[in-house]
This record gives C-alpha cells, structure tokens and sequence, in this order.
C-alpha cells in the first residue's frame, strides 16, 4: 500500500489517493470484488481535511491584563487554557506581576504582532506602556517600560504600523487645558507618538484644540498607501474632549483637517442628542474608507480621505437610555471588530453586542444582537486569528471575568462558546476563585484580553 501522503498524479489528499489506487489496480485486473470493497471501505474511513475538528488550529491561551482588586499587591499578566479541548480550560496557567500597583490595566495591542515583535500594554493610571515579550506564553517577560515623552500624558491607545512601528494615543499634555471646566490634571489637549518596535522614541505631535474643547487622540486608522492617518478623540478619567475625528498626513505628522461628529439619528428618525459624543474605534474596509463608532452609539464613514476635503458621513445612532448626569456619555460603543463584511461593536449600556453588515459601506445595516447578563457591561472585544472566536470585556462593571464568542460569517450571528463555562455561564471566563501561580494576592479584576498561540513561531496569521 503506497504511503498516504505520496502525489499520483497531482493527488494528495487520503481518500482521493486510494480510490485512484482501485481503479488503477481494477483497470489492471490485479483486484477482485471482494478487495476492490475493502479498498473502498478502507477510503470512506479515512480521515479527510473535512473531518478535522474545528478546533485543531485554534489559539490555546488568553492573555489577560489583571489588577489588583484591593490594590495592595502587583497588578499582572495572567494566561488562561481556553484550549477546546483541555482538561484545564477555564482556569489560570501562568501569571506574571508587573511590579506596579493601583496602575489601572487598560488596553494593549487590538491585534497580536508577528513572532519577534513584543506586545504594548497600557497600564493607564501609571502612566507606564509595558513592552511584553509573549513567546513562550507559559513564561511571559517584560522586557521594557516607558514613560510619556514631554510634554505629553497618559498614553491610551496603540496601533501598530507596517513597518513595525507603533503609534500611540496621548489623552493629554501638560499644562492647564483650554476648556476651564476641566478638573483633570493636567487637563491640557493631547497628541500623537511614533515609537520603534523597541520602544524607542521617533517623533511626536500635539492634537491641539478644536475650538473650545481639547483633542484627546483616542484611535488610529492608518492608511499608508494615501499618507493619511485618521484618529479619533475621546476621554478617559477627563471631563472634557472634542467630538472630533482629525486627518494628518502621516510622513511628516501635519495635521490636514479636523472634523466635527454630528449626533446619529434614530430609528424613528429623530436626533438622538450626544449620541455624537467620543469618537473610537476606526477601522479600515475593503473599499479604502473608513468606518468608525462613537462612544455614544453613532456610526460614521470617512472616505475621500486623500483629498483637501474628506468626506464624512453620519449613519444611525443605536436607542440607547439617556445620560443621568449631563457630564456622562449615552451608549458606551466599544472597542470594534471587523469580520468579513461585518462591523461588531460591543454596546455596554444595552449589555449586549451589536452586528453590523458593512457590505456597503454607505448603508450599514444590524443584523444580529447577543445579549450578556445585566451586570456585564460589553466594552472590550478582540478575534482569536485562527479560528472564529472572540473574547469580550467588559468596563465599570463585569470586570471580574471575560466572555469568549463564536461568530457565524455566513448568518452573521454571534453565540457563546459553550466549551467554556464558569458560574453556570456559557463562554465565561471568571477571575474569581482563581489559584494564582505567582502567590495568593486575592481577587482581580482585567479589562483587556488576547488570543495566545502555544509559542511564538505560531504567531503568523493576521486578519
């Protein structure tokens, strides 16, 4: 019997390769039916590339930016089994303290960087963007921190470039801010950095003000073949921002053009007010444009970008209750991810996750909702790269565990991934009751999440 993997004739798959075989041999008149039937029972048992299991190629690990809940002990990098198939999915594998306390644990990288590269990590109130090597996911190293260039503040955001680079958001700057209701300090206008793979400073820009209110860079759709770069503008633990999207040419950080967000309207047709407000996550389709929400819950499309006068254009705003306090923002829109042709947008005042087809772009369109508890406030949301799942967080409240998701791209629906299961919640990760490796700290809460693949050499595909 010649070896499974032998090419006849350009074939290469099993089952292919013994039916050839038994024509061959029949057609010789070296087979009878009695082995010509076995040849063909031995073919349907076979294993095919159809009956591989969905998870044979998925990432094993989460990564997990924890705090210290009572704010005593380090905050720390802790790695979870979500292997499909693993006796130990669900629980914590590896951690790895910071050495920093109460420093808010916030974002990292919206996507895994290539084998080689350290991952960004922001650990907000510290003021400190950790430089992660995550090789070897059971043995993760920091391997360098750094703090804000002067004259900047509070670095939020990362974006990594395609040569490798970094570009990093600065919610402020030094020095008393334009707007005097500002109690932040300082509560000055923020700006923009280049940073090397290293961490190594390249240049810098301030944002500026947009008449009465400070630009707090947020977010950043670089689009390098036009020398355009698109960010955002949104608050933290500030009171004041522009609802501004600005356009800069990207070789030598000049700022081309800010623009006002105009509030979406509602389904019935009526503005719904502040729902303008926070401009985030951009993202950059297949047709070049680029599509972005607000924290409020409004969904813009910004195309022309190349031009003296991009294009903005305002879709609809998701109903979303109203503000109790003037100062709060409506809606909490989160971190997006783009799947084929879809926009999905974590909505954490509608506890639920909301799916968009962005087919065409110029008329999006919700196709589907998943809904989590009361208490889990849907914020964070990033895709495991080798298969279709995705791991959502939450902010200001829900924080003391993760949901993992599966998403359908043929009927854009989104379901929780019942291989994994905490608290008698489907697709839950939970910190709670958790065994520390590096010692019994007490409870802990995270933010931010990424899929891990079993080592660095496995860190390749990029979607």
């Amino acid at each position: 019997m010649p070896e499974p993997r032998v090419v006849i004739l350009g074939i290469v798959d099993y089952d292919t390769l013994v039916q050839a075989y038994i024509l061959v041999m029949c057609a010789m008149k070296r087979c009878s039916l009695r082995s010509a039937l076995a040849w063909a029972l031995l073919a349907a048992c076979a294993p095919s590339a159809d009956d591989e299991p969905a998870s044979a190629g998925e990432s094993p690990y989460l990564l997990v930016f924890a705090a210290d809940d009572d704010m005593k002990e380090s905050d720390f990098l802790a790695v979870f089994d979500v292997g499909v198939t693993s006796p130990d999915r669900g629980k914590v594998v590896a951690t790895t303290p910071t050495g920093l306390t109460m420093s808010m644990p916030h974002h990292m990288e919206y996507v895994l960087p290539p084998a080689g590269e350290p991952l960004f990590v922001n650990a907000h109130a510290s003021e400190r963007a950790l430089l992660v090597d995550v090789a070897h996911p059971l043995a993760l190293k920091i391997i360098r921190n750094f703090s804000p260039p002067a004259p900047l503040r509070f670095p939020h955001d990362f974006s990594r470039t395609p040569t490798g680079t970094r570009l990093v958001g600065f919610l402020r700057s030094e020095g008393e801010g334009i707007d005097t209701t500002e109690t932040a300090k300082p509560g000055n206008s923020g700006g923009i950095a280049e940073y090397s793979a290293s961490g190594e400073l390249m240049r810098t820009a301030l944002a500026g003000n947009a008449r009465d209110k400070p630009v707090r860079p947020y977010a950043f759709a670089l689009l390098e073949d036009i020398d355009r770069l698109v960010v955002t503008s949104a608050p933290m633990m500030e009171e004041t921002s522009a609802d501004v999207v600005q356009v800069y040419r990207y070789s030598d950080f000049t700022l081309l053009a800010t623009i006002d967000l105009p509030p979406g309207r509602g389904a019935n047709g009526q503005v719904v007010e502040g729902s303008e407000r926070a401009g985030f996550g951009p993202r950059i389709l297949a047709d070049g444009s680029v599509f972005f929400n607000s924290y409020g819950c409004a969904f813009y499309r910004l195309s022309e970008i190349a031009s003296a006068a991009p294009r903005l254009q305002t879709f609809f705003a998701l109903d979303t209750p109203a503000p109790e306090k003037a100062s709060s923002i409506r809606g909490s829109c989160g971190i997006p991810v783009v799947y084929g042709h879809y926009w999905i947008n974590p909505v954490g005042q509608l506890h639920a996750v909301v799916v968009l087809d962005v087919a065409d772009p110029s008329n999006p369109r919700e196709v589907s909702r998943l809904t989590t508890p009361d208490g889990f406030n849907p914020h964070w949301l990033a895709r495991d790269p080798r298969s279709n799942r995705l791991v959502l967080g939450a902010e200001l409240g829900g924080e003391e565990g993760f949901y993992v998701l599966r998403f359908d791209e043929q009927t854009g629906q989104l379901t929780f991934d019942e291989t994994l299961n905490a608290d008698g919640r489907p697709g839950y990760i939970s910190l709670a009751g958790q065994s520390w490796p590096h010692g019994a700290t007490g409870k802990a809460w995270g933010h931010a999440a990424l899929f891990l693949p079993k080592e660095a050499t496995e860190q390749e595909p990029r979607r």
